[in-house]
């Protein structure tokens, strides 16, 4: 399964690979910190943790289909949050 580390430059890159990762990195959670607690819980389980949204909907009690609406506005949320740290780190 890829892991959000594996979308960033590896530490062992160099002093400026290492410091694009800690920033990302930092402004991921910065970013996660900001999602409501509900959709913050249905990204991390489902893209960090790995688990599936019938699993998280059995445990919780809540639709499958409640799940995906938040982990959607989460995804916006970041998206748009992130945008301009990426496009710094990634312009030519």
């Amino acid at each position: 399964m890829l892991q959000i580390e594996d979308l960033l430059p590896s530490p062992d890159a160099g002093p400026e690979a290492l410091y694009v990762r800690n920033v990302l990195l930092d402004e991921l959670e910065l970013a996660l910190d900001e999602l409501p607690d509900e959709q913050r819980e249905v990204f991390v389980a489902h893209e960090l943790e790995g688990r599936s949204f019938k699993e998280l909907s059995a445990e919780s009690g809540v639709s499958v289909n409640t799940l995906l609406s938040r982990k959607r506005y989460a995804v916006l949320h970041l998206r748009e949050r992130l945008q301009s740290i990426y496009d710094e780190f990634t312009k030519a």
